[in-house]
């Protein structure tokens, strides 16, 4: 079968497209005549009422007819990536992560394989963006991809603005077109498209009367922009303190920079808190500020409905509130003694000691927490996401009592949960770790993980539930 898109995979048993007649090896190419380029069209054309798909089987051309309601599922589901070619970035930003990988193809100690190849490719997808919500910069559009976003009403998007000074965002962005995006937001408006966005701060370039500038103009934009992220720079060891044209090197922030940071993003979040009714602050500061200055994080009702929460904001709280709503279900005691090893990142360990107290209640349990440094990417690296297997194993394996179950954060590895960013599949890591080891999403998952101490005849399987909101932590 030809890799394109549309081949199903799997029909959901019972479904319209079940009853339908549709099966998995099916190529749909169409629906009421318009051709599918990828999954946006699939749910663009596929939520009119009356549906005609045109499918190939077996080198045969056929056509089904379904009558359904405009939200109803068809119960297809398709066998690859939604969009068959990815849109490739084409800017140079000063901060861009590929910048922050070693090179493709250099060896690298404790790499039997090399970085994960899905990595290095620089995607400034629209698609991608409403599907997703990956940050894109607008400046990559062509005349027919506006003309579709018109007419499908993709929305909303998510935009990576960084300022809105346009010659300093021309030097960051360094892109075609990288100093129009007041004007391409304002045109999203126009076709009632709405977009969320976000501000990556590198000190002494865009932060100080910069920000308050970006602040001032997006919010100028209410409601096409529905609300501005402020994130901080992320930057390893093959990035950090590097120099590009005219702006001085990347660094990190320092405690005092970022206590500046939240100081002047709170003025404007109690204004607008304010001046909304909703008492939405429209500017949010990513969890990373409150970690670098150890600031209380704010409460649930200030991040209202999470709605950059896979941006890193709001997350620790997310996970705060859904263990304090969960633990309960904790069991009182299990009926020998174990032993648990939590393994997160630098960075959310006093979170995670925090959930651990909670866990020691058990009865017939200890527990330890097990930082782990990221040495791969630099000791200034502190999410759990940007581990790597061999930084991972290396502490693992350093310690003499890991005990009965290892917990690990599932954000550590790829969509599909298969493989670390040093390409080390989960099989290789659990087998040379030779101790029980989960990879958890949340709360739940950890405390069912948990549970399921006590009945060993459980298997991960029943702990790998999908859930959109997952703690990079």
């Amino acid at each position: 079968m030809p890799k394109m898109y549309g081949w199903v995979r799997e029909v959901v048993p019972d479904s319209l497209a079940d009853r339908a007649g549709l099966q998995s090896g099916d190529l749909i190419r169409t629906i009421n005549g318009h051709l599918l380029r990828d999954l946006v069209d699939y749910r663009f054309y596929a939520a009119d009422e009356e549906l005609v798909i045109g499918f190939d089987r077996q080198q045969e051309q056929y056509e089904v007819r379904i009558s359904k309601s405009s939200d109803e599922n068809l119960g297809v589901l398709f066998g690859e990536e939604p969009a068959p070619f990815i849109r490739q970035c084409a800017n140079k930003c000063v901060f861009c992560f590929i910048k922050g990988l070693p090179e493709r193809f250099a060896p690298q100690p404790g790499l039997a394989h090399g970085m994960r190849a899905s990595l290095y490719i620089k995607d400034d997808d629209y698609r991608y963006s409403f599907l997703f919500g990956n940050f894109i910069t607008l400046t990559n559009l062509k005349e027919h991809d506006w003309q579709r976003l018109d007419e499908q009403k993709l929305t909303p998007l998510y935009v990576s603005v960084h300022t809105t000074d346009p010659d300093l965002r021309r030097k960051m962005v360094d892109g075609p077109r990288a100093g129009d995006i007041i004007d391409h937001i304002k045109r999203l408006g126009d076709m009632h498209i709405a977009c969320h966005t976000q501000l990556v701060l590198c000190p002494t370039i865009n932060d100080g009367e910069c920000l308050d500038r970006s602040i001032h103009d997006l919010s100028a934009l209410v409601p096409i922009v529905e609300s501005i992220s402020v994130v901080p720079v992320g930057l390893t060891k093959y990035n950090n303190m590097i120099k590009t044209g005219e702006l001085p090197p990347l660094r990190h922030y320092r405690r005092e920079e970022a206590e500046k940071i939240i100081a002047q993003v709170e003025l404007y979040q109690r204004r607008f808190e304010a001046e909304n009714v909703s008492g939405d602050p429209f500017v949010y500061l990513s969890d990373e500020w409150y970690y670098l200055t150890q600031c209380d994080f704010p409460l649930a009702k200030h991040y209202g409905s999470y709605a950059q929460i896979e941006n890193g904001v709001g997350m620790t709280r997310y996970l705060i509130d859904q263990w304090a709503h969960t633990k309960s279900k904790l069991p009182a005691a299990l009926p020998q003694p174990r032993h648990v090893t939590l393994v997160t990142g630098i960075m959310a360990q006093p979170i995670i000691e925090e959930l651990a107290e909670d866990i020691r209640t058990i009865k017939n349990i200890t527990v330890q927490v097990l930082p782990v440094v990221n040495r791969f990417f630099g000791a200034e690296v502190t999410v759990a996401g940007l581990l790597c297997a061999q930084d991972v194993l290396a502490a693992l394996e350093q310690n003499s009592n890991l005990g009965d179950l290892v917990l690990l954060p599932r954000v550590m590895l790829d969509n599909e949960g298969m493989r670390f960013l040093d390409d080390v599949t989960v099989e290789d890591f659990k087998a040379r770790l030779g101790v029980r080891a989960e990879f958890v999403r949340n709360a739940q998952e950890t405390i069912e993980a948990l549970r399921c101490l006590a009945l060993p005849s459980i298997t991960a399987s029943r702990m790998q539930k999908p859930v959109r909101m997952q703690s990079r932590l």
